[in-house]
């Protein structure tokens, strides 16, 4: 018999899938190095696979507005493609589980 029910097994699971959570990023990056960590680290504590991509993008661009100013843009999804001109130094690509997210200033 499990020792966790309910709630407590599910958060447990969730706590499990987190610290598993497969962060891979593009080689194309050119984001400074302690915005990349505040993005892996916003991910890592907000990611469930039962997360929209919607959900995510607004997170991910309402906290780097909040810290870093605006304007942000944040792309979640699973097949897309894209150009972008961004502000050097303020693009970031990379992939979480199935999802790729694209976060970049403009």
């Amino acid at each position: 018999m499990s020792k966790f029910t309910g709630t407590e097994q599910k958060s447990e699971q969730q706590k499990q899938v987190k610290s598993h959570l497969a962060i891979i990023f593009s080689p194309e990056t050119d984001m400074e190095d302690d915005m990349v960590k505040d993005a892996k680290e916003i991910v890592e504590k907000i990611y469930d696979p039962n997360i929209s991509n919607q959900e995510i993008a607004f997170k991910l661009k309402a906290d780097f507005e909040a810290k870093y100013s605006p304007t942000w843009i944040c792309i979640v999804g699973k097949s897309f493609g894209c150009k972008l001109e961004t502000q050097k130094r303020h693009y970031l690509c990379f992939q979480v589980e199935n999802k790729t997210i694209i976060l970049y200033k403009f």
